[in-house]
């Protein structure tokens, strides 16, 4: 006799998402097609707009929307970025790539060593929480663990207790995520990050501003050299 399975209960970003791509096919709707207003979307939906914003997070992660402000909602493509090879999207997006490790690396380390100094226990919980995220989520659910990367990295500018920073960190996972995209993809990347961010959250916890930022600027030097193993020049 089977076992009885148990539910797996699904976030309701998991469910808008579904629903999403369900009227996407259902409608017929091709790329650069307008999807609707976040607003109207909670609306049928019947979920929050927080849950709506991160199941859009998701799938523009995925490249199957872009959301563009000011404009709205709009079908990029109907198989997305994921689905790429790799090689292939890394020669397509090499000077935006570049862009994005070039800002990071002035941005991170500092960010990292501020937070060495300023983090307090609920920011290293936090922190420790997206790291255990983005394990679990690595085998069977990319985007989910990309999506983890950058709310690890988003947190720590929280932590480092500087809203300006804050601010800096969060355009750059809105408008520039093409690097967090490209190298979780690399064979056994996401695990390798993983544990850097348990490097770096154990400098945190030491209250290390040096071991901090160095753990940062080694985190970002090994993503740039797995894609470097990629094409990336």
């Amino acid at each position: 006799m089977e076992e009885l399975k148990p539910i797996i209960r699904k976030r309701l970003s998991d469910v808008a998402i579904e629903s999403i791509k369900e009227y996407i096919v259902s409608n017929n709707l091709e790329a650069g097609a307008k999807l609707p207003s976040e607003r109207e979307l909670a609306k049928s939906l019947k979920v929050s707009r927080a849950a709506i914003r991160e199941a859009l997070r998701m799938l523009e992660i995925t490249g199957l929307v872009e959301v563009k402000p000011g404009k709205g909602i709009f079908i990029k493509a109907l198989t997305g970025d994921l689905y790429v090879p790799l090689s292939t999207w890394v020669s397509k997006h090499k000077k935006s790539i570049l862009k994005h490790f070039e800002a990071r690396l002035i941005l991170e380390p500092e960010i990292a060593g501020l937070a060495a100094r300023r983090a307090t226990k609920g920011d290293i919980q936090k922190l420790e929480e997206e790291i255990r995220e983005q394990e679990t989520l690595a085998d069977d659910n990319l985007a989910g663990a990309i999506h983890a990367d950058i709310e690890f990295h988003c947190f720590l500018a929280e932590a480092a207790g500087n809203w300006t920073l804050g601010m800096l960190m969060n355009s750059l996972a809105k408008y520039s995520f093409e690097g967090w995209k490209a190298a979780l993809r690399v064979e056994g990347r996401n695990e390798e990050a993983v544990i850097e961010h348990i490097g770096i959250v154990e400098m945190l916890k030491k209250g290390d501003e040096e071991g901090a930022k160095k753990a940062m600027r080694d985190h970002m030097l090994e993503s740039i050299r797995s894609l470097k193993r990629e094409g990336l020049e």
